[in-house]
């Protein structure tokens, strides 16, 4: 067949009637897998969304959605299972420019930036580039009949074969294996304290999978050039292929999928103070009293468990916490946001659990006393009712006293002494359980992200919970990495645990600061494992400190005067920050941006950079490179290509190498890109104090830049309706101008007039913490347009 040639001929698979286009163009054959019988396509007809397969065993739909995703179903069936989809929310589609077309042995599905080729003989799946470059391929999918908890059903496969493939593979929620790329590993995708069940992956070649299944999942890629996902419980197979090739791009479909992400308030890019645990009314409150007396910058401060009379039932122990009200009221006088400990559990002897139980809002009880006592029980967040309960005992007795924000734990569910999820054995709203097996956090948090949006748009929802599932995002979700031990071993785990929970879709991500269990203030060792820890999370996208420790004592001033002024002058960099990091906000919400980067994210091509799990950029700006070793005092790391600048010193440093960066206690090797525009705040001791005036902005100079600053009233959803402010800023490095562009918008106590500071970085000019004493210009702006030359 004359390949230049297209041959129009009716093609009409036995039982239908439909028109396709025979193209001149021979495909590679795939080699069948020899222990699956295959599969073929018996009859193919084109739908309005894309093309549904009748195959010899079961039914295949490829849906168009974008140009970009493609969503791939496959029913043992006839037809396709209808279910609610408690997890993906895009379920129609604006029309898209596809064609379907037949060469050969192959069916081929095209959009302006994929091509998809179905083998009718075999029924493999390749998906390539719009010019032919493989990318992914699906070679067999079985569903084979299982019964789980009770219920008949279908274990899911889909094996993908590798060869030839040099790929690496990133997300898949947060793990503690210290792995960074997940190629040549198996991963269970199952919730458990410290470990995230995300089933979400990206590939260096510039495409993610999202597995669309709430069930235990795994992937299995222990023989390199063999992938398998599977799920435990399945009506069908379904996943989307989400095109790139940036991975910016891929997150921000995956996003389109399961959920966009909120803001939160200004405050919670701020530090969080926090430990296990504060005991007292009059100690909590006065460590926000002390905080303010020591001018030591902070914005929340949070109450851990056993507050509590009875778990469960959100009433104050009145003997240490006579007045609730009285104490949140207070540390909101101390310019403090309060956050609290719920959980999802209910001990015996309550009227709430009585009520609970009397309406069947249990999922199931423990049977043996050990740290919980027998009887305690799980609240079914599957029940719509259930859900509307939990959160009115929030709403009365928390949100109604001012509560700011919400730490729900063990929302796995925990369930201690065994492997197998609670929820496997069980049945939720009726349902099998083991159906549902990863959902658990997804359902908690929006209990109450719904129900305080519900309550009031006056307050931003911050919820920090422990598991998270896709779609949690939408929910006003940032995830803590779980209760991890206080060493040096566990503490360089949680990089590649941050940076692929960040590629899973989930931007706002944190740990205990210093490890959960548990360090001791007093010994110089770990004062020094604080301080490297502390230093990796102001360059978090939440800053907190939490865990338990042996003086029971957790604040900045707890690990001696030294360390205090090391911390303290981190916590001031992070403050100084708060407009590039509340611009990075907006981006997250407004783009699908991420804020917490592998290396891989933005230095894809580079073949080095794709493997490095323990550097990352913070922003568009920020190289971080975490300090993870005892006594170091060099750190060697990998530059990128390009220029970069130390930001402590200003000196300009060639990349594309590896370099042996000095790494004292009181530093942590940071190095910021070259074209890069930093706006640099004045020194607040919490995020609202006071309007960000002056900015000094920091230009990093080598190629052109770009950074657009926003603001807003710092605190409620108006910015969903339009009310917030942009200032675009250019930066021409040929011609040395910098143009700060017109306003855009308003919000009420915007400064109409404010102050920049423009510093262009050189060496010990513009670097480190402290304000440039002498700017290079100093510019008066009012919302016009100002061209700054700069010589």
């Amino acid at each position: 067949m004359n390949v230049a040639r297209v041959l129009r001929r009716t093609f009409r698979p036995a039982g239908r009637g439909i028109l396709f286009l025979f193209v001149g163009q021979a495909l590679t054959a795939v080699a069948p897998a020899q222990w699956i019988p295959l599969n073929p396509v018996t009859a193919i007809t084109r739908q309005d969304d894309g093309v549904v397969f009748t195959m010899k065993s079961g039914t295949m739909k490829l849906q168009v959605c974008t140009p970009t995703i493609i969503r791939v179903l496959y029913s043992p069936g006839s037809s396709f299972p209808v279910r609610r989809d408690d997890v993906v929310l895009k379920t129609t589609w604006p029309p898209v420019n596809w064609t379907a077309q037949t060469a050969g042995d192959s069916v081929v599905v095209r959009t302006p930036a994929l091509r998809v080729v179905v083998s009718r003989s075999q029924g493999t799946i390749i998906f390539t580039d719009s010019s032919g470059g493989k990318l992914f391929e699906d070679q067999t999918r079985s569903l084979t009949p299982v019964e789980v908890n009770g219920e008949k059903t279908y274990h899911a496969e889909m094996f993908s074969s590798l060869w030839g493939s040099g790929e690496a593979f990133y997300g898949l929620g947060q793990h503690q294996a210290g792995v960074w790329n997940y190629r040549g590993e198996a991963v269970d995708i199952s919730q458990d304290n410290s470990n995230i069940a995300i089933p979400f992956f990206l590939s260096s070649n510039g495409y993610g999978i999202f597995w669309n299944n709430a069930s235990r999942s795994r992937f299995n890629n222990r023989f390199l050039n063999a992938l398998y996902l599977s799920s435990e419980v399945a009506d069908a197979i379904d996943y989307y292929f989400i095109a790139g090739p940036e991975f910016d791009s891929i997150v921000a479909g995956y996003r389109m999928l399961t959920g966009g992400v909120p803001m939160f308030g200004r405050w919670a890019y701020g530090f969080w103070q926090c430990k296990n645990r504060y005991r007292t009314q009059d100690e909590i409150v006065g460590i926000t009293r002390k905080y303010r007396e020591l001018r030591i910058p902070a914005d929340n401060i949070v109450q851990d468990w056993f507050w509590w009379n009875t778990m469960g039932e959100p009433v104050f122990d009145a003997s240490r916490y006579p007045d609730p009200k009285g104490m949140v009221d207070e540390i909101h006088g101390n310019h403090f946001h309060f956050m609290i400990s719920v959980w999802p559990y209910f001990r015996p002897g309550s009227g709430t659990y009585a009520e609970m139980d009397r309406r069947g809002f249990f999922i199931d009880k423990t049977i043996t006393a050990a740290f919980h006592p027998t009887g305690q029980a799980l609240y079914d967040a599957f029940n719509v009712e259930a859900r509307k309960y939990y959160w009115h005992l929030m709403d009365t007795a928390l949100f109604a006293i001012g509560t700011d924000a919400w730490w729900l734990d063990t929302t796995e569910p925990e369930t201690e002494g065994r492997e197998t999820n609670i929820l496997v054995t069980n049945r939720v709203a009726g349902a099998n359980g083991a159906r549902y097996a990863n959902l658990f956090p997804l359902f908690t948090t929006s209990a109450v992200y719904e129900g305080q949006r519900h309550e009031s748009d006056r307050k931003r929802v911050f919820i920090l919970s422990r598991s998270a599932f896709a779609g949690s995002q939408r929910n006003a979700t940032a995830v803590w990495s779980g209760d991890i031990n206080s060493d040096w071993v566990f503490f360089r785990k949680q990089i590649p645990a941050g940076l692929n929970c960040s590629l899973s879709g989930i931007p706002y991500w944190t740990t205990d600061t210093g490890g959960f269990i548990s360090g001791d203030p007093d010994d110089p060792m770990y004062r020094e494992l604080f301080i490297r820890w502390f230093q990796f999370s102001t360059f978090s996208p939440i800053l907190r400190v939490h865990g338990t420790r042996t003086n029971n004592q957790n604040e900045l001033w707890s690990y001696g005067t030294a360390a205090q002024k090391i911390l303290t002058d981190f916590d001031r960099l992070r403050y100084r920050l708060l407009p590039y990091i509340y611009t990075m906000a907006w981006k997250i919400t407004s783009e699908g941006y991420t804020p917490m980067r592998g290396l891989v994210m933005d230095f894809r091509s580079d073949a080095r950079a794709t493997d490095i799990g323990d550097q990352f950029m913070f922003g568009e700006a920020f190289l971080v490179n975490p300090v993870t070793e005892p006594s170091a005092t060099m750190r060697r790391l990998y530059l990128p290509r390009g220029t970069w600048f130390d930001f402590w010193s200003g000196d300009p440093v060639i990349g594309g190498r590896s370099i042996d960066a000095s790494a004292p206690l009181n530093r942590l090797p940071l190095f910021v890109r070259q074209g890069s525009i930093v706006p640099v705040g004045p020194d607040v001791e919490w995020a609202a104090e006071k309007p960000a005036d002056p900015i000094e902005l920091r230009v990093y100079r080598g190629t052109n830049g770009d950074f657009t600053l926003y603001e807003d009233e710092n605190d409620n959803y108006d910015y969903e309706k339009g009310v917030y402010a942009t200032i675009p800023i250019h930066w021409d490095d040929t011609q040395r101008l910098l143009t700060i562009g017109t306003r855009r918008g308003q919000f009420p106590g915007m400064l109409q007039q404010r102050t920049f500071r423009i510093v262009l970085v050189r060496t010990d000019h513009g670097a480190g913490i402290e304000s440039t004493e002498q700017a290079d210009a100093v510019v008066r702006y009012s919302g016009k347009e100002t061209i700054i030359p700069l010589h």
